[in-house]
């Protein structure tokens, strides 16, 4: 009688993840409008005009270093030849890389004796959140941060004295990835740390701090490379787009960091705290999901924030949960607002910390069955959210990135004079197609705008004013407020040229989410009457 082998099972997940993925990218065809102000930059690269957003000016004005790079690559393999072939190429990428996530989850549930069970929640959840499918295929760094973070798990948990190379290369990978990482690097060496068993790592608290200081240096020596390089090119090592976003929002302190992180578990407001927004669609705030999403999503994130005060909880239970908490305690307070691409990380987390409790359930028959119903009643609603998710993002790639701020940004090219300047909010797609100097708010791809902030304030007609654009594209929200503060303005300084609409369509579209989109389904585009 013939034997049948089955596929190992961390190629079966990377196989189903990178499906998904792809699967889900060839039905929305979604770009994400952050992707489009990195492929400026990208594209600059791989055309031989340096890594510059305006040609000519050195300005650091991406986060992602593997975001920025990854994409050049891709532009290269086409050649130059077609943006959209480029970011398929991406979107492969960032799939395969996601598949290597899932790969790497496996293996981590094998070093800490997970059954199939708990097993198969954890890579299902992962394969079915929205946020996590999304932004691995629109053109974002996330499937790479999921990799290295899965990465940095799997040699957390390997009973392996020389694991620290491994270690330090997944550190290395994720600052590459985003340079906010320390933050989950250092959460997760802290847990740990803390919850050390030296039984399963064979090593003391003592022993483990040398490990991390040899995983540190592989870091260094890995990671130096970009930091020496972006002094020399750039004069600085902080990205221009976090100094862009200071000075938004109030001051930070220690007391108001401390007063909020004590605060989160208790977060349980209408719209909801950073933890559920972790398991929730991007943008589920502005309306039109029903409303048992934010409840369980409240509760998911409630249980996995305090999980790990719990004792005699398993390690990695513990671990998970801790650094999710640290990361949402980060993610509430130091950024002016926790955009829902910095969030698959900590949904990650979470779904190794609720896999664990299914494992934890699995000694009796009865925790067994209700364990699963409820793993297999979240996967569901996963399931079924990610689904609309995914007709939300088609219908927004159709008529607003498509059919709205595209045509704005090819509208100004065929119309603008080159070098002219824009004064806008969304820079991505009308930045990219217009190939205008943009003077965008708060200035991510301009140091004038900087500059000008610095010098009278954070007021748009105030900024206006002083930097003069040749042209403005606002929303009617933007020009409601501009026109209050300064009846004049658009008046006498511009003219209006054109207003661009898709907001009847979006309006009839019947997907849930559609409220988000009507932020970005009507522009005015203004021209100066002034030289």
């Amino acid at each position: 009688m013939k034997s049948h082998r089955q596929l190992p099972a961390p190629l079966v997940a990377f196989v189903v993840a990178v499906v998904v993925a792809l699967g889900f990218a060839l039905y929305t065809r979604h770009a994400w409008e952050d992707y489009w102000i990195t492929f400026r930059v990208s594209r600059n690269l791989a055309t031989g005009h340096g890594l510059v957003f305006n040609v000519g000016d050195r300005l650091h004005t991406f986060t992602s270093p593997l975001g920025v790079l990854l994409p050049a690559v891709a532009s290269l393999l086409t050649a130059n030849s077609s943006d959209m072939a480029a970011l398929w190429v991406f979107r492969v990428m960032s799939a395969t890389a996601l598949g290597g996530a899932a790969a790497l989850l496996v293996r981590t549930a094998r070093h800490v004796h997970f059954g199939r069970v708990a097993t198969f929640f954890l890579v299902a959840w992962l394969v079915t959140d929205a946020k996590i499918l999304d932004y691995t295929i629109n053109g974002m760094e996330t499937a790479f941060m999921m990799l290295f973070l899965a990465y940095a798990l799997s040699s957390h948990t390997r009973a392996d004295p020389r694991g620290w190379r491994h270690l330090g290369a997944a550190w290395a990978g994720l600052m590459w990835t985003r340079p906010d990482s320390f933050v989950y690097i250092g959460l997760l060496a802290a847990g740990f740390w803390l919850f050390n068993d030296p039984q399963a790592t064979r090593m003391t608290r003592t022993q483990l701090l040398a490990y991390y200081m040899r995983a540190g240096l592989v870091t260094t020596v890995l990671y130096l490379p970009w930091l020496v390089f972006a002094y020399s090119y750039f004069g600085s090592v902080v990205p221009h787009t976090v100094l862009a976003k200071s000075g938004l929002g109030s001051a930070h302190t220690l007391v108001g960091f401390l007063t909020s992180t004590v605060q989160l578990p208790f977060e349980l407001f209408p719209q909801g705290s950073t933890p559920a927004r972790a398991f929730l669609p991007a943008y589920y705030m502005i309306g039109g999901w029903p409303p048992v999403l934010l409840r369980l999503g409240t509760m998911a994130g409630t249980l996995c924030t305090l999980l790990w005060l719990v004792p005699r909880l398993r390690v990695e239970v513990r671990v998970a949960s801790f650094a999710f908490f640290g990361a949402h305690a980060y993610l509430s307070y130091f950024p002016n607002y926790a955009y829902p691409w910095y969030l698959p990380s900590t949904t990650l987390l979470a779904f190794v910390a609720l896999s664990g409790l299914v494992q934890l359930a699995s000694g009796r028959t009865w925790t067994r069955w209700i364990a699963t119903g409820a793993a297999a009643g979240a996967l569901g609603v996963a399931g079924w959210t990610t689904w609309q998710v995914a007709r939300e993002v088609a219908a927004q790639q159709r008529l607003v990135e498509d059919g709205n701020r595209r045509r704005i940004g090819e509208w100004l090219r065929a119309n603008a004079t080159p070098g002219q300047t824009v004064f806008l909010e969304p820079l991505g797609y009308i930045g990219f197609y217009s190939g205008l100097k943009t003077y965008d708010f708060p200035g991510m791809s301009s140091r004038e705008v900087v500059d000008a902030r610095r010098r009278v304030g954070n007021d748009w007609n105030v900024l206006i004013r002083y930097l003069h654009p040749d042209w403005l594209v606002l929303r009617p929200a933007e020009i409601t407020r501009l026109s209050q503060r300064d009846s004049l303005l658009l008046r006498t300084d511009y003219a209006v040229m054109r207003e661009f609409s898709v907001a009847d369509a979006v309006a009839t579209s019947g997907v849930h989410g559609r409220l988000s989109l009507m932020s970005d389904a009507r522009f005015t585009v203004f021209r100066a009457t002034r030289p």
